[in-house]
């Protein structure tokens, strides 16, 4: 049997570890075109700033791939074969295969801006856009980072790590609404602000400004539909932009192969994360998938795309195996403020400005610290807890999620929530400031 990979991210290599273990005597093929190991993408931008090699990102050893007889190929794939089963990269070289998993990933959303395409112009998803980055990121430029999210964010800290002057764009009337509500956004906001960010709130992108020999100039902006107010709706200085709005799943190469793809490029899949090709499996940031409220688009997280590597390996083995959403988690850091969420919490403004009704049935309990910037959602539906949105301390997503399953009320999680704590050597315990109430 011959089981041939596309992506050796996290996605593509659980895959090829969950095949090796089941059938030693397999033939496993990994292509990519980006990096000869695989290494975690979420590290990329600690090796920007300087804090760790890219060898260090590396989980395994250099010898894993040799010593589990994993064949590589250095390539990008052009076109896809499904009733042929095989493949044809850029060089002209063509692999064929028994069975077919794709793990492409994604890729920075195009910006769309006028005049935007051109020299100063990054993103800030691959190893080449690291490298792109970081030869243009020279400390006293002025770069602009536009998208409210987890990788503007990033961008943000990493320039001003280096000592560039950024100014942060975002079109939404307050950051992150997709993770954040209006009251979490504006300590994030002031957090950034005392890191020297420059935050533009409720403004879109209207124009890039270049000189006559191409570089960048300047940023327009205009304010963004139902802003209320838009800050600083003005023209910025700009000698780099980075452009972090969203990524796309990186299937353009599988035009006319007859697989279906979603609106957003994502390939179709099963509950058993099969495409629609003979002997053909998606995994990973570049797979359509359902979601715990029926929905159907990718997951771009990391965990999401481990756990759907080792479901397509089981599958491809035969295994009745399937890829069921479990619930919701995810950490991150707005510069040096922890971010924790579990479960589920509602979005309350849309992506136009548009404010969002989670539904009767949602109520939340909120509390901020008097000082510094530590605050607690928690979510509840009926009489017991559904979500939890924590941000300034660190905390355990594990601990959250089984008090969600265990249908634990609001009562019950207040009185326990310390227990939660990561850090607790290294901060005062948690305590609750006003009675155990949703509103």
């Amino acid at each position: 049997m011959h089981y041939l990979i596309v992506g050796n991210g996290v996605g593509g290599m659980e895959a090829a570890l969950g095949l090796r273990r089941r059938d030693g005597g397999a033939r496993i093929t990994i292509v990519a075109d980006e990096h000869d190991h695989f290494y975690s993408r979420p590290a990329l931008m600690y090796v920007f700033a300087g804090q760790t090699s890219l060898r260090d990102t590396e989980p395994y050893d250099r010898a894993l791939y040799e010593r589990l007889r994993f064949e590589r190929v250095r390539g990008r794939v052009a076109a896809l074969d499904a009733a042929g089963k095989s493949v044809r990269l850029d060089e002209g070289r063509t692999i064929g295969y028994d069975r077919l998993l794709l793990a492409v990933g994604s890729t920075g959303r195009p910006a769309p801006w006028p005049g935007a395409a051109g020299p100063g112009l990054h993103y800030f998803v691959t190893l080449r856009d690291l490298e792109g980055l970081d030869r243009d990121a020279r400390p006293g430029r002025h770069a602009v980072v536009v998208g409210g999210g987890l990788i503007g964010v990033e961008v943000a800290e990493i320039l001003r790590h280096r000592g560039l002057k950024v100014t942060f764009v975002i079109r939404e009337n307050w950051y992150f609404p997709l993770a954040l509500d209006e009251r979490e956004a504006a300590m994030v906001a002031e957090h950034l602000g005392r890191h020297g960010v420059d935050v533009r709130l409720g403004v879109n992108v209207q124009e890039v400004r270049r000189g006559e020999d191409g570089s960048l100039r300047g940023v327009r902006l205009s304010p963004a539909a139902r802003a209320a107010p838009p800050t600083g709706a003005a023209e910025v200085p700009c000698d780099l932009l980075v452009s972090a709005i969203g990524v796309v799943p990186n299937t353009a190469f599988l035009a006319g192969s007859g697989l279906a793809l979603s609106k957003g490029g994502a390939i179709e899949v099963d509950e058993r994360l099969r495409a629609g090709g003979p002997e053909v499996w998606a995994a990973g940031d570049c797979a359509n998938v359902t979601w715990a409220d029926g929905s159907r688009r990718p997951e771009q997280l990391w965990y999401t795309a481990r756990d759907q590597g080792r479901v397509a390996a089981a599958s491809m083995l035969g295994d009745p195996a399937t890829y069921i959403r479990g619930a919701w988690y995810n950490s991150a850091k707005f510069f040096d403020l922890e971010y924790t969420t579990a479960g589920w919490v509602p979005v309350r403004l849309d992506w136009d400005n548009t404010p969002l009704d989670p539904g009767p049935d949602l109520r939340e309990w909120f509390q901020r610290a008097p000082t510094g910037f530590d605050s607690q959602r928690v979510v509840g539906r009926g009489d017991r807890v559904v979500g939890f949105n924590m941000v300034g301390r660190r905390w355990n997503h594990e601990v959250l999620l089984d008090w969600i399953a265990a249908r634990r009320t609001l009562e019950f999680v207040l009185d326990h929530l310390a227990e939660a704590q990561f850090d607790e050597e290294l901060s005062p315990r948690w305590r609750r400031q006003g009675p155990a109430a949703l509103t």
